[in-house]
């Protein structure tokens, strides 16, 4: 899908709000399947169902992309079955002096669901990790 940008900046709160995003592109076009996949091969769409990151903008509905192959780094968001169940939560690994892993935690973003701590024990394989989230504002 190819969109051209608006020309015009756009305020999005009070005085001095920043220019469009729109800017940024020179060319008179914006092609969002470059812009939101780097690799087709390895992306993956994905819906959100469920409230354990509303905490962080992530709701209910929302849709994801899910890229495999790319390394999980702390706070990002990932894509994982643990004990045969898919989730998506916010990685929060901790390592050691020597940058080996010593525990590995997979954080929800709102106090009414639990987090999963990572052991050995835990049936845990990380599918890939969200590179984008997005909503649609005006159901159509």
């Amino acid at each position: 899908m190819i969109l051209k940008p608006l020309k015009e900046p756009l305020s999005a709160g009070g005085y001095g709000a920043f220019p469009s995003a729109a800017l940024d592109f020179p060319d008179d076009s914006i092609d969002f399947l470059k812009l939101l996949v780097k690799d087709p091969v390895t992306t993956f769409p994905g819906r959100i169902s469920g409230d354990s990151l509303k905490n962080i903008g992530v709701l209910d509905g929302d849709w994801c992309l899910i890229q495999k192959g790319i390394e999980a780094k702390p706070n990002d968001l990932v894509a994982a079955t643990i004990d045969d169940q898919f989730f998506i939560k916010r990685f929060k690994p901790k390592y050691s002096d020597r940058n080996q892993l010593q525990t590995l935690k997979l954080k929800s973003a709102n106090p009414d669901f639990s987090d999963f701590d990572i052991t050995d024990e835990t049936e845990f394989y990380l599918w890939g990790v969200i590179t984008w989230t997005f909503r649609n504002w005006k159901k159509l």
